[in-house]
Order: C-alpha cells, then sequence, then structure tokens
C-alpha cells in the first residue's frame, strides 16, 4: 500500500520561479475577480503539470521566488504526482473575498483542496497558493486504519457518532488505548470553567489577573504581572493557540476537585490518569529536572500516588519556569512520554468533547471553533467544527467536533506516541484530514 506522506497544509506559499507570458491575463488579473482568479489557477496548474517551461516572474510575485528556487516547485509537484499520480484538472472554484479562492486539484489517483492568493498590486501576481491534504480516490476508513498501523510506536483514532447516549464508535483503531495528548488535556480545563459559569459561580467576563507564568510561549506569558485579563480571554487562548500561561491560570482557578469532577463526567477510563492534573509549568519543571541532572524528584513523581504526587507538586520550585527557555526540555527528541504527561485513549477525549457539547455553552463552542486546523474547502463540509490538538517531542494528538449540515454530531479523534523518535507531523496531520473527510461522506 502506498505511503500518503504528509501533504496536509503543503505551502507553495514559496512557489518557485514561474513565468508565461501571458499578457492578457495580466491585465485581467489587476482586479482580482474570478476571471482573473480563475486564470492564475489555470497557470499555475500547468506548470505544475510541466506544460510550460518556469522562467520569469510573470505569474509569481517577487516574494516567492526570492525565496525558494524554481527546482522546488518541480519537487513538490513531482512528489505530489508520485503519490497521486499525474495532474489532471482542477474544480470547485470558490471566491472566497478579492484577490482569493479555493479550488480542488484532481490527480490520477488522488483529489488535494488548494488555495490561491493575488498580489492586489497590478499585475496581480499570484502571491499565496496552498495545497492541502492529499486524499487517495475512493478513500475509506480501512486503508486509513491501515496507514496507522504502520506508524511506528503506537497510534489510534475514532470517529464517534453522538446524540442523546454515550458516544457509539463507527470506526477506530487502539480506541481505548491511553496515549500522551499533550496540549489535548486542555479541553478538560474549558469543560470544568465552562460548567462553572453554568452553574454561576463564575462569568467569562471576570476578570483575572496574570499570575505564575509558564515557560515563554504565547500571548499571555508577554504580558506584565498582574495585567487584568478576562475568563473568556485567557480561555480563547488556551485554545487557540494553546497558550500556557493561560492554561495555567484557568487550572489554578478552575481546582484540582473540579478539574477531576469533570474527568470523571466526561467518561475517562482511568481518572487517576489526569488526577491530579499537572499544569504546563509543573510539567516542563519535573521533565527538565530528569534531563538535567536532577531525576529524584521527577522518579519520585512517576512512582507516587495521587495524593503524593499532589504534595509533590506543591513542593515544586517554580520560579525559574516563565524565564527558562523551553529548549532545555523541547527539541532534543521525547522526555518521558509514557511517564510525566497527560494521558486519554481516543475513547475519552471523544468524552471530553461530547461533555462540551452537552454542556450547551455557546461561549465554549466559540472557542473550539476559533482555530479549526483544517481547510477552507474541508472545513466547508461542516456545519459547526471545533477543535483541540496537541504535541510535543514524539507526542501528536487532534480532536475534532463536528456538526454535518444535517445537524448530525460527531467527533473525530487521533493521537500517536513514539518513546524513541520524533514524528513526522504532516504524515499525522494528513491522516486525520482525510479521517475527518470519509467520516463527513458518511
Amino acid at each position: 500500500m502506498k505511503r500518503w506522506r504528509g501533504l496536509a497544509r503543503m505551502v507553495f506559499r514559496v512557489l518557485a520561479g514561474a513565468g508565461l507570458l501571458a499578457p492578457a491575463v495580466a491585465v485581467q488579473a489587476q482586479d482580482g475577480g474570478e476571471a482573473a482568479l480563475r486564470a492564475r489557477i489555470d497557470q499555475v496548474v500547468a506548470i505544475m503539470q510541466g506544460k510550460e517551461q518556469p522562467s520569469s516572474a510573470a505569474v509569481f510575485d517577487a516574494r516567492f521566488l526570492d525565496a525558494v528556487p524554481p527546482e522546488k516547485l518541480h519537487a513538490l509537484a513531482s512528489q505530489l504526482t508520485t503519490q497521486g499520480g499525474a495532474l489532471e484538472s482542477w474544480s470547485a472554484f470558490r471566491r472566497e473575498k478579492q484577490g482569493s479562492a479555493t479550488f480542488t486539484l484532481h490527480f490520477a489517483n488522488a483529489t488535494a483542496p488548494a488555495r490561491i492568493e493575488l498580489n492586489p498590486n497590478p499585475p496581480g501576481l499570484v502571491s499565496g497558493f496552498r495545497i492541502f491534504a492529499l486524499a487517495p480516490s475512493g478513500d475509506t476508513a480501512e486503508q486509513i486504519a491501515a496507514q496507522f498501523a504502520q506508524l511506528p510506536g503506537k497510534a489510534g483514532f475514532a470517529v464517534y457518532r453522538l446524540g442523546d447516549g454515550a458516544p457509539r464508535l463507527s470506526h477506530g483503531r487502539e480506541t481505548a488505548t491511553p496515549f500522551a495528548v499533550g496540549s489535548s488535556f486542555k479541553l478538560y480545563v474549558l469543560a470544568a470553567i465552562a460548567r462553572q459559569v453554568k452553574e454561576g459561580r463564575r462569568h467569562w467576563t471576570d476578570i483575572v489577573p496574570v499570575s505564575g507564568k509558564s515557560f515563554p510561549s504565547g500571548t499571555i506569558h508577554t504580558l506584565p504581572e498582574g495585567a487584568p485579563v478576562t475568563l473568556h480571554t485567557l480561555a480563547s487562548l488556551m485554545i487557540s493557540i494553546s497558550d500556557n500561561t493561560a492554561t495555567d491560570i484557568l487550572v489554578r482557578l478552575a481546582g484540582q476537585e473540579a478539574l477531576a469532577r469533570e474527568v470523571r463526567l466526561a467518561g475517562h477510563a482511568d481518572p487517576a490518569a489526569l488526577t491530579p492534573m499537572l499544569t504546563t509549568a509543573q510539567l516542563f519543571a519535573l521533565k527538565r529536572a530528569l534531563t538535567h541532572g536532577a531525576p529524584q524528584t521527577a522518579e519520585r513523581y512517576v512512582h507516587a500516588s495521587g495524593a503524593e504526587r499532589q504534595r509533590l507538586l506543591d513542593g515544586l520550585d517554580l520560579a525559574a519556569v516563565a524565564h527558562a527557555d523551553p529548549g532545555e526540555v523541547f527539541g532534543h527528541g521525547p522526555v518521558a512520554i509514557g511517564e510525566i504527561e497527560w494521558f486519554a485513549s481516543p475513547a475519552d477525549l471523544a468524552g471530553v468533547m461530547d461533555d462540551l457539547r452537552r454542556l450547551g455553552s455557546p461561549e465554549a463552542l466559540d472557542i473550539l471553533a476559533i482555530n479549526p486546523a483544517m481547510d477552507d474547502a474541508s472545513a466547508r463540509l461542516w456545519s459547526y467544527l471545533g477543535y483541540k490538538g496537541g504535541s510535543e517531542d514524539g507526542v501528536m494528538s487532534m480532536t475534532w467536533l463536528l456538526r454535518d449540515k444535517a445537524g448530525r454530531w460527531s467527533v473525530v479523534t487521533g493521537s500517536w506516541n513514539d518513546p524513541n523518535a520524533p514524528l513526522d507531523t504532516e504524515r499525522f496531520e494528513t491522516l486525520m484530514l482525510r479521517l475527518a473527510k470519509v467520516s463527513a461522506a458518511q
């Protein structure tokens, strides 16, 4: 079976050296209208097909021509045709706004959504071009499952239909297997806060001071200590950009009792795996101790009971974490991803997404929808699309909460762990996007 490697969100933003001597098209392209967009798509497709020889800057603007040489375009086009067969045509044009559109590329054995943008300045050269997940024709959940099985380490996925009762499994592999899921644990934090709002204990407009910063990253980390931010802002940043400082503030605000309650209500098969719920700063401190010559604390944590773990976490010195270099822990390969992490199975992640759906919080659903992690063409298959993912060296997890045009809800989720090597993130993303599309067709 062919390996459909990572072309998810493939960026031809830096499309190389392209030139078709077509003055009439250049004149049309100046207004960024439908005719101009269609003409530019024709040109780009012709170049990818090898029908035209890139030789000038008559199609792509200077930013891209400067960034990538012509051979880069040929290499990427060759990779696509190796996997999907010859590029035959394009269809499904949809203009998004002035100067941009989405469309679908048709290969002999696959399709791929794409997006094009034109520079607003005359002569309207192509300033952006993306090709998203390449999907084989006649794609099936069984084909995707077979390719999940080929991933090194362990990997699992699930598609669940949601209704009045428990989530119903449609397709899956290793659905009950616990995985390290990285920032996907933040779904439980969002659910706990949303429940407290529903119960009247909090309001989304509550003002919270910035305190207890995590390791550098995100927006909240850049704010002064004590800066006032709303609960809604913290939750939005936690989910949409995985802001770690925002997350830690919300973990402390919700409290371990409420978080443990939410884990149980969401139907986690092993609530102790998320109790107590680590903050991102605590996880960083434990892993840094493990990798920087002081492993005793981390080892005690790994072997401790829940109550003992809480005492160890309370005793951690987190003062230096806010100014630490993330590279002290991350970027060098997996670190204790089977011991110091947040753990959930595909079934567990489907449960917490269903928990969020059942809470009926429009604010929580809006927050989940900020960053859909899906190309526009694929996203249009759904009337609602909420998302949260997580990643770390050796860890990837992606979960969508979806509602189709008929009003039916579902969850598509998958996780991949390899304690021995970094992951091919694009390969995993492509599999997950294919899985979402297959689920939409059923």
